[in-house]
């Protein structure tokens, strides 16, 4: 099957997006590319973003790395600064940055909390912060936030992973309607189960981690997980011209995993 795109042209747009190394972020950057912009990757991994770089300038693309931690209030604003000063404008940022914590809230310490709300949440916060302020002076911009499913529903070993992105969905449409004076819309995604390295991560203590892989995909009435471009064309399309009059709203790429009710399994859809 080929990779879902998009097909949306940012050709002249400078695009940077923030956890842009590997997993959605990766394949948001490529896209972003693919379709004409000038990417921007901020991230902590070096190795994963230059891989994405190379992929992208091989391809004829135009991509850039630079080492950012996004709970660092100087780095974040050092990054889009030196953004803006290059390029003389931010057009559309992607915070996509994110720790995955599977931990119960006792058996959690006051270090992990901090950690991941500091990633998923204060790392949200201070990339749209700074990117904001640019964009208000351009009076335009597109801000596209990756949220979570923990959002709304969640499980018994996630509370500083469910906290952090309950935290994200409040502050994007806060964000969304402190920015729309601007002509700055702010978007967020909320993807199901997605085929990337994270996962692999959260599930490398399981039992069985190909069964529980297995568990995962059968839960989405799709019957599948989802593939990092399927999220990227989604980020895409929100900080498209086609999405010119919809801000505030969180978009689910999740396989129909949201509709379902937990009374009954999933593979039911597919039977």
């Amino acid at each position: 099957m080929a990779p879902a795109r998009f097909q949306a042209d940012f050709t002249g747009s400078v695009v940077l997006v923030a956890g842009g190394a590997t997993g959605i972020g990766a394949a948001s950057a490529r896209a972003f590319a693919h379709a004409g912009a000038t990417v921007v990757i901020a991230d902590i991994d070096v190795s994963g973003a230059a891989n994405t770089v190379d992929e992208i300038t091989a391809a004829g693309g135009s991509a850039r790395f630079a080492l950012c931690d996004v709970a660092d209030e100087l780095q974040v604003t050092a990054v889009i600064g030196d953004v803006v000063d290059t390029h003389d404008k931010l057009d559309v940022v992607h915070a996509n940055a994110g720790l995955e914590s599977m931990h119960k809230a006792t058996d959690a310490s006051l270090a992990h909390w901090n950690a991941v709300l500091g990633v998923n949440l204060t790392g949200v916060f201070l990339v749209c912060r700074a990117a904001l302020k640019q964009m208000y002076a351009q009076r335009s911009g597109s801000v596209v936030i990756t949220s979570s499913p923990h959002a709304l529903a969640t499980v018994p070993d996630a509370a500083a992973y469910a906290a952090s992105k309950g935290g994200v969905h409040a502050l994007m449409r806060s964000l969304a309607l402190e920015a729309a004076p601007h002509g700055v819309r702010v978007n967020a995604l909320i993807p199901g189960t997605i085929d990337t390295p994270m996962i692999y991560r959260e599930l490398s203590a399981a039992a069985d981690p190909d069964d529980q892989i297995r568990k995962l995909a059968a839960s989405h009435p799709l019957g599948r997980l989802g593939r990092p471009d399927e999220v990227a064309a989604a980020a895409l399309f929100l900080a498209s011209d086609a999405a010119t009059f919809i801000t505030g709203s969180a978009l689910s790429v999740d396989g129909g995993l949201m509709a379902a009710l937990p009374s009954g399994p999933a593979l039911a859809y597919n039977a």
